[in-house]
């Protein structure tokens, strides 16, 4: 059965994107089938696997309004095991209804229901803010992955995300669980980035949620790959990105190995 990793923030800027392409194409370079689901109306996820968002003829939207099967829209990327199931501007339409009847929100679990088991993995890129389309990706999911900021104010709004879990939880999908914390655009040698990161250890350890050993650099080679519309890996595969990216995807397989035992 695949996993349903969310890749969610408190608020954008956190390196979310990024995240769920590099660490997608990390496990699909580790021969897991893998599929990165784009669930935010900006579609960045989508462009940055290299997809043209404007010869597409249908994306995530047509999926989710029963318009068209989600096989039929799911795309190849450049990894043989990495697909992608796109998103354009439509998607921003579903906020209003999803708003006016919250049931709705369960409809990204529902369509999975039939592909979920094609895939070792499904990675969601949720929106960049909390709201109607954020519930939907997290109702859907097993686990959230979390990335924050190196910022002394990384903490900054982490309760409202952690409230509206829990809200999650009782209400929609009380098997939801946090993968754990990554830290972003880390860098050694800055003192504020050591502080941020006992912060964060800190705050976590009284959530008793896990935080991932493995810290995202601050690598011009994300941002370079980025601008590319590519996964770090396919630009260099020695860059710190790239390998930061590597480690955190066998982080995290070796804590799902663990949990099932």
């Amino acid at each position: 059965m695949g996993r349903i990793i969310c890749i969610t923030s408190q608020k954008g800027g956190t390196g979310k994107t990024t995240m769920a392409v590099n660490l997608a194409a990390s496990l699909a370079l580790f021969e897991k089938k893998t599929l990165l689901i784009d669930c935010d109306p900006q579609g960045n996820a989508t462009t940055g696997l290299g997809i043209e968002k404007n010869k597409l003829d249908y994306n995530i939207y047509h999926a989710l309004t029963k318009q068209i099967s989600p096989e039929k829209v799911i795309v190849d990327t450049e990894l043989e095991l990495l697909k992608v199931l796109p998103a354009r501007f439509e998607l921003v339409n579903l906020k209003t209804p999803f708003s006016i009847n919250p049931e709705k929100r369960t409809i990204l679990r529902e369509i999975l229901q039939p592909i979920k088991d094609e895939y070792e993995f499904i990675l969601i890129d949720s929106p960049a803010s909390i709201g109607p389309l954020s519930y939907c990706a997290m109702i859907a999911a097993d686990r959230l992955l979390i990335p924050l900021q190196c910022q002394l104010f990384a903490l900054e709004g982490l309760g409202q995300l952690l409230f509206v879990i829990n809200k999650i939880r009782k209400e929609m999908n009380p098997d939801l669980k946090i993968a754990g914390f990554v830290q972003t655009m880390f860098e050694e040698s800055l003192k504020v980035c050591s502080q941020s990161s006992q912060s964060v250890d800190d705050a976590s350890n009284s959530l008793t949620d896990h935080v991932f050993k493995t810290k995202i650099p601050f690598d011009s080679s994300l941002q370079l790959s980025a601008n590319m519309r590519k996964p770090a890996i396919l630009m260099d595969l020695m860059a710190e990105g790239s390998k930061a990216y590597m480690k955190l995807a066998v982080e995290l397989l070796v804590m799902l190995d663990r949990s099932r035992q």
